[in-house]
C-alpha cells in the first residue's frame, strides 16, 4: 500500500481555484490565465484518481505517478494559501487595485507567485503526459459535500454479541482471578490471533462488579508493540503506570517507590494489554516489580503469543478460538441487518453467508466488513465484488495478517473520509483521541469542505466522525452527561491498516530520528524534542502537522526559535505541556497555521505577533494558569473559531474587540474585567462583547461578574438568549468576606443573562442578591417561568449567601446546593423530575418537602444543622 491519494486536498484546491476571490486576485496580479490553466489540468487529473487508486498495490508506475501528483497538489495548496493570506494581511479585497500595486513589495510578490505557478504548471504537465501509462478510466471521485451517506446504524451490537459468545471464557477468567482455590495462579493470559476480541474480553472482566469488589487497586496498562523501543520490562511499566504527568520526570527508583507505596500489601489487579515480548528475563523483572502486593494479587495479560512458559510457572493460559460458523453469522447479521434478515433479498443473504465463511471466525473482520456493507443492503453488485475479492480468498485460517481484508472496508469509504481516517495514524496505538480536537485537526488540514456557507465545518466533521465510528474504524471511548462523544480509539489492527496506507507521510517519532523522509507531512513526537532538533531532520521538509505527545521541557525558547522557521508549511502545531515561559514571536510567521495548542505552559502573555495568524482557527490555551491577558489585537484573528481557555485562572479580563470574532464556537471562559476603561494601557472588553458571539456552543463560564455593570445598560437584549448551541452555563461572582451584604446589583446583572431555552446545565456561584431574577421566579403559582429553560436538567448553586428562596424547573433531574446560609425552605414543584438532590452546608435550611411524584433515587444532606422538617414518600426509590 504505502501511498494515499489526497482526495480531500485535491477537492479543496479545486474549490479555491474556482472561487471568485482567487479569480479576482489572479486578475490583480496578472496570473488569472495561469490559475485557470492549473484548474483545468487538476480537473483532468481528478477524474482518474479513483481508477488510479485501484491500481496502486499492483503497479509501481502508478505508485510513482501518485507520489509525484501528491507533491504538486500540496505545492498548489501552499501557493493558494499564500495568495489568500497575503490578501488578508493587506486588508482584504476592499483595498483599491492602485494601492496594491503602489508598493515594491507587491511587485516582488507578483514575480514570486508567477515563478511558483510556472514551476507547478510544468510539473503538472509532466504528470498529465504520463496518464496514458496508467490505463485509467475517468470516473467521478468525490461525494458531494453536504450529501453525506447516512449509514443505517444499530445500538452497537458487536460488543454485547462478542460477550455473549465469550461468556464461558469470561466466567473462567473471573474464577481464576477471585476464587481462593486459585490463589496460586499469579498470571492469567488470554491468547489469540489479532482481531479475536482479547482486549474486549479483558475489559468486560476488568469492569465486572465481582472483580471491582475483590481487587483494590486495579490498573490497566496498554503495552503494545509500539513500546518495543523501551523494551518490555520494569522501566516501561513504571512509566506507563505513573499516576501523573509530573511522575514522568521522576527517576526509575523514585517511580518504583511511588508505585510500591500504592500496591504494597494490597490485593491488586494489573492488566497488561497487548504484550508482545516473550523474553523470560524481562518477565522476571516484571514479576519482581509486582510481587509486593498481598496474596491473591493477579496479573491479567492479553497477547498474540501462543504459549506462556516465559511468563513463569504460575501462569495460566486461556486460548481464544475463532467463532464458529453460526456465531459468525449471528454477529454479521446483527451488525449488517440489525437481526432483520427476513426483510433482505435472499440472494444477498446467500452471498453474505459465503463472505462470512471466508472471514474464518475473526470478529474484527466480520464486524468491519458487516458495517462496510451496511449501506448496500439492496446493492447485490457490491456484495458480489466483496465476495470475489482476492484478499478474502487468500486469507488463511488463523493468520494474524488481516490487513488486506480490513482494507476492503477502507476501499468502500467515500473519498472524503479516507484522509480523515488515515490521519488518525498520527496518534500512537491505544491513544485516547479527543473527538473535538480530531475534527478541528481535520478542518485545519483542509479535509472538510462545504459549498454551503451556512453549514458549519464542525457539523460536517461530526458526521464524518459518526461514519467512521459506524464503520468500526474508530471506537467510542467516553461520553459526557449529555451523551456527546468525548473521545475515541483505534483498534491496533485498524491502526496498522491506517499506517500501511499512508506509509511515510505520517510518522510517529520514538527516538532521535535523523532520517525523516521527504514525503513525510505529519509528525507526532514521542521523544525528547531537544534531541530531534539537534539532528535538524525536519529542515527542508514540508511538514504540515507537528504534535508533541511526550512530556517535554523547553523553558528556553532558543530551540523553538531555531525550529519554527524550518517548518513554514505547518497547519497544525501542538506544543502543550512544554513548560514554555515565553512564547517566541516567530510563531507569527507561520502563515499557514490553523491549529495551535499551547496548553499547560508557563507564560504570562502572548506576543502580539500571534494576531498575524490570519488563518488560525483553533487556539488552545487550556490550563495556562499564569496567563494574565490576551494580545490587544486578538480581534484581528478573523478566522478564529475555537479559543479554548478553560483553566486560565490568572486571566484578568478579555480584550476590547472580542465581539468582532463572530465565528467563535468555543470560548469556555469569559472574564469580566475591573472597569470598562483602560488597564495599563490595555483596553478592557465589557460583558457586551458576548452579544454578537451567537455561534458559541458547549460550555461557557462567565467569571468575576461582580465587575459587571447592569447588563441592560451595556446591551439592548439579553446577551445569552440567542446562544442556541450552549449546553452548559456557569455564572460566577467573587465576594469578599467584608462584602457579604445584599447585592441587589447582582440581580440586575443577572436579569440580562437569561440563557437560551436549549440550556441543559446551569451553575450559579457567589450570587449576592436575596432572590434570583424574574426569569428564574414563579409567577403567582402559574407555570414556572423557566419554561424558557425547558431542557434544563442540572442546576448547581454555590455560595449564594443571601439567597432566601428558590424556585425549581420541573425538567430538573439533578440539583446541588452548597453554602447558601439564608435558604430556609425548599419544595420542588409537584411535577418534578428530580432524581438526584444534594444539599451541603445550608445552616438555615429548616424545611425540605419532596413531592410524591418525584423519581428521587439519591439524596445527600450534609451540615444542614437547622433542618427540622423533612417530608418524603415511600414511593421514592432511594438507592443512596
Amino acid at each position: 500500500m504505502a501511498e494515499q491519494i489526497p482526495f480531500s486536498i485535491v477537492e479543496k484546491v479545486l474549490i479555491s481555484l474556482g472561487s471568485s476571490v482567487v479569480q479576482k486576485l489572479g486578475s490583480m496580479y496578472g496570473v488569472r490565465k495561469e490559475l485557470k490553466k492549473l484548474a483545468e489540468t487538476l480537473g483532468t487529473l481528478k477524474a482518474i484518481l479513483l481508477d488510479a487508486e485501484e491500481h496502486l498495490e499492483k503497479s509501481y508506475a502508478v505508485k510513482d505517478w501518485v507520489k509525484r501528483m501528491k507533491e504538486v497538489v500540496y505545492d498548489v495548496d501552499d501557493l493558494l494559501d499564500d495568495f489568500a493570506t497575503y490578501r488578508l494581511r493587506r486588508g482584504g479585497p476592499a483595498r483599491k487595485v492602485s494601492h496594491f500595486f503602489s508598493s515594491s513589495n507587491q511587485v516582488a510578490f507578483r514575480f514570486q507567485i508567477s515563478g511558483r505557478i510556472d514551476d507547478i504548471k510544468e510539473a503538472l504537465d509532466d504528470i498529465k503526459k504520463d496518464i496514458f501509462l496508467l490505463n485509467a478510466v475517468p470516473r467521478s471521485t468525490i461525494h458531494p459535500r453536504g450529501k453525506i451517506i447516512e449509514r443505517k446504524t444499530h445500538s452497537s451490537p458487536s460488543r454485547s454479541i462478542s460477550l455473549g459468545q465469550r461468556t464461558v471464557k469470561k466466567e473462567q477468567i473471573i474464577d481464576l482471578l477471585v476464587l481462593p482455590k486459585n490463589e496460586n495462579v499469579f498470571i492469567v493470559a488470554i491468547l489469540g490471533i489479532g482481531g479475536l476480541g482479547k482486549t474486549t474480553l479483558a475489559q468486560f472482566v476488568f469492569n465486572d462488579d465481582r472483580v471491582k469488589k475483590h481487587f483494590e487497586p486495579r490498573r490497566w496498562v496498554c503495552v503494545s508493540d509500539d513500546d518495543s523501543v523501551e523494551r518490555f520490562g520494569e522501566n516501561m511499566l513504571l512509566k506507563k503506570m505513573a499516576n501523573s504527568k509530573d511522575s514522568q520526570s521522576l527517576l526509575l527508583e523514585e517511580l518504583k517507590n511511588e508505585f510500591h507505596r500504592e500496591i504494597s500489601q494490597k490485593k491488586y489487579l494489573v492488566v497488561l494489554d497487548d504484550v508482545w515480548n516473550n523474553q523470560s528475563e524481562n518477565w522476571e523483572r516484571v514479576r519482581t516489580l509486582l510481587e509486593v502486593g498481598a496474596r491473591g494479587s493477579k496479573i491479567l495479560v492479553t497477547t498474540r503469543n501462543t504459549e506462556v512458559s516465559f511468563m513463569g510457572s504460575n501462569a495460566f493460559p486461556i486460548k481464544l478460538e475463532p467463532l464458529n460458523v453460526d456465531e459468525s453469522w449471528r454477529l454479521f447479521s446483527e451488525v449488517t441487518f440489525g437481526g432483520q434478515e427476513n426483510t433482505v433479498n435472499p440472494e444477498i443473504i446467500r452471498v453474505g453467508r459465503e463472505i462470512v465463511n471466508m472471514c474464518n471466525g475473526v470478529p474484527l473482520i466480520i464486524n468491519t466488513l458487516g458495517r462496510a456493507l451496511m449501506q448496500f443492503q439492496s446493492d447485490l453488485s457490491k456484495w458480489l465484488s466483496i465476495q470475489k475479492n482476492e484478499n478474502l480468498f487468500s486469507l488463511p485460517y488463523g493468520t494474524d495478517d488481516v490487513l488486506r481484508v480490513l482494507k476492503l472496508s477502507y476501499d468502500n469509504l467515500p473519498t472524503h473520509l479516507k484522509q480523515c481516517f488515515t490521519y488518525c495514524a498520527l496518534f500512537p496505538k491505544d491513544y485516547e483521541i479527543e473527538k473535538k480536537s480530531l475534527v478541528q485537526l481535520w478542518i485545519a488540514q483542509g479535509y472538510i469542505q462545504s459549498p454551503n456557507k451556512n453549514e458549519l465545518l464542525e457539523d460536517i466533521g461530526d458526521l464524518y466522525f459518526k461514519e467512521l465510528l459506524s464503520s468500526s474504524l474508530l471506537e467510542e471511548v467516553k461520553k459526557d452527561d449529555f451523551n456527546n462523544i468525548l473521545s475515541c480509539k483505534m483498534h491496533d489492527l485498524i491502526h496498522d491498516l491506517a499506517q500501511s496506507i499512508v506509509g511515510s507521510e505520517v510518522l510517529v517519532v520514538r527516538n532521535d530520528e535523523s532520517n525523516i523522509s521527504r514525503e513525510t507531512r505529519h509528525i507526532a513526537l514521542m521523544f525528547d524534542m531537544k534531541a530531534i532538533m539537534e539532528t535538524k531532520a525536519m529542515v527542508g521538509k514540508h511538514i504540515r502537522s507537528f504534535l508533541n505527545l511526550y512530556p517535554n521541557v523547553l523553558e528556553d525558547t532558543i530551540i523553538l526559535n531555531s525550529f519554527l522557521p524550518s517548518v513554514m508549511s505547518l497547519r497544525v502545531l501542538r506544543l502543550d505541556d512544554f513548560k514554555i515561559k515565553r512564547v517566541p514571536k516567530c510563531l507569527g510567521k507561520l502563515s499557514h497555521l490553523r491549529y495551535l495548542d499551547l496548553s499547560n505552559n508557563h507564560f504570562v502573555t502572548l506576543p502580539n505577533s500571534i494576531s498575524r495568524l490570519k488563518n488560525l482557527q483553533t487556539l488552545k490555551l487550556q490550563y495556562c494558569k499564569i496567563l494574565k491577558k490576551f494580545p490587544k489585537n486578538m480581534r484581528e484573528l478573523i478566522n478564529l473559531t475555537h479559543l479554548e481557555n478553560n483553566g486560565c485562572s490568572g486571566l484578568t479580563h478579555m480584550p476590547h474587540g472580542m465581539g468582532k470574532l463572530t465565528s467563535l464556537q468555543s470560548l469556555p471562559l469569559f472574564v469580566v474585567g475591573n472597569g470598562t476603561g483602560r488597564l495599563r494601557n490595555h483596553k478592557v472588553g465589557s460583558l457586551s462583547e458576548l452579544e454578537s458571539l451567537d455561534h458559541l456552543r458547549g460550555s461557557l463560564c462567565i467569571k468575576n461578574l461582580q465587575n459587571a455593570r447592569d447588563v441592560k445598560v451595556e446591551s439592548t437584549r439579553s446577551i445569552l438568549e440567542t446562544k442556541t448551541y450552549l449546553e452548559s452555563l456557569r455564572l460566577e461572582w467573587e465576594q469578599s468576606d467584608q462584602d457579604m451584604g445584599d447585592k441587589d446589583g447582582d440581580k440586575w446583572v443577572m436579569e440580562g443573562l437569561q440563557p437560551n431555552p436549549q440550556l441543559k446545565e446551569l451553575f450559579i456561584k457567589g450570587y449576592g442578591a436575596k432572590e434570583f431574577p424574574s426569569w428564574m421566579m414563579n409567577d403567582h403559582e402559574l407555570a414556572f417561568r423557566l419554561s424558557n429553560l425547558a431542557y434544563l436538567s442540572e442546576l448547581y448553586i454555590d455560595e449564594c449567601f443571601n439567597l432566601e428562596s428558590l424556585h425549581l424547573p420541573p425538567s430538573l433531574s439533578k440539583l446541588e446546593i452548597r453554602n447558601c446560609n439564608k435558604l430556609a425552605s425548599l419544595k420542588p414543584p409537584s411535577s418534578s423530575s428530580l432524581s438526584i438532590l444534594e444539599i451541603h452546608n445550608c445552616s438555615n435550611l429548616a424545611s425540605l418537602e419532596l413531592p410524591s411524584s418525584s423519581p428521587l433515587s439519591e439524596l445527600v444532606i450534609n451540615d444542614c444543622t437547622n433542618l427540622a422538617f423533612l417530608k418524603w414518600h415511600s414511593s421514592h426509590g432511594l438507592s443512596e
